[in-house]
């Protein structure tokens, strides 16, 4: 809904975000943390957001005043296996889910 009232205006840049994963694991809104906390996990493939690398590029945006809707992703999608995957690989070797 926002975005539709946003979209009236020509001075605006709307970043759409997917799955946002930060370095911040304590951050409850991380993908990460959020996945790594459910019960049972769906593997499918998404597009996702790498806020450390993305938001230096949101500021550039700005300083060039670039206006529009950006569908604001890293290249490619990543399984929620994945992730999970690199979750017990690099921070929890004990960690287990169930799909």
């Amino acid at each position: 809904m926002v975005e539709e009232l946003l979209k009236e205006f020509d001075n605006v840049c709307t970043l759409r975000v997917r799955m946002p994963i930060s370095s911040d694991l304590t951050n409850p809104r991380n993908f990460i943390t959020k996945i790594s906390r459910y019960n049972k996990v769906v593997n499918i493939p998404n597009s996702m957001t790498v806020l450390d690398e993305l938001l230096p590029i949101s500021i550039e945006m700005a300083k060039r005043n670039l206006k529009g809707i950006w569908n604001f992703t890293n290249p490619g999608v990543v399984s929620h296996n994945e992730i999970l995957e690199m979750y017990r690989d690099y921070i929890n070797p004990d960690f287990k889910w169930a799909n």
